[in-house]
């Protein structure tokens, strides 16, 4: 009985599966790279974010009978309320509380000097 014999074609679909088997691997261990990197990257910005968040802690909670109408008003218009236009700021307030929006801390211009003083203080000393 004659051995059989493998055909071109056979020899080729072999070949790609072999190559095709190689380039997903490579694919995998470029993705399992990338992830890594991200993970990396996100890491490496966190700090940055902790630092800011902490930043903003030392200016204190924020009232939204401290900031302006027109901020007040951008609040309403980023939040995507409506019917603020003609509202003052006593209601525009009450509306901003109702839909759960955190009201930013107090502008830097309302704080005193000796505030100001004392949160760059504060920064400082947290600083390594």
């Amino acid at each position: 009985m004659a051995e059989p014999t493998t055909s071109i074609a056979d020899l080729l679909e072999a070949t790609n599966r072999e190559l095709a088997g190689t380039d997903a691997r490579v694919y995998r261990r470029v993705g399992v790279h990338l992830q890594r990197t991200h993970a990396a990257i996100d890491e490496l910005s966190t700090p940055t974010a902790a630092a800011s968040r902490s930043a903003l802690a030392l200016l204190g909670k924020g009232s939204f009978q401290q900031q302006s109408v027109a901020t007040l008003k951008g609040l309403c218009k980023q939040h995507g309320i409506k019917g603020y236009s003609k509202l003052k700021k006593p209601a525009l307030a009450a509306v901003l509380e109702q839909h759960g929006v955190e009201p930013p801390p107090r502008p830097l211009e309302r704080f005193s000097k000796q505030e100001l003083i004392g949160l760059v203080r504060q920064l400082l000393a947290g600083q390594p």
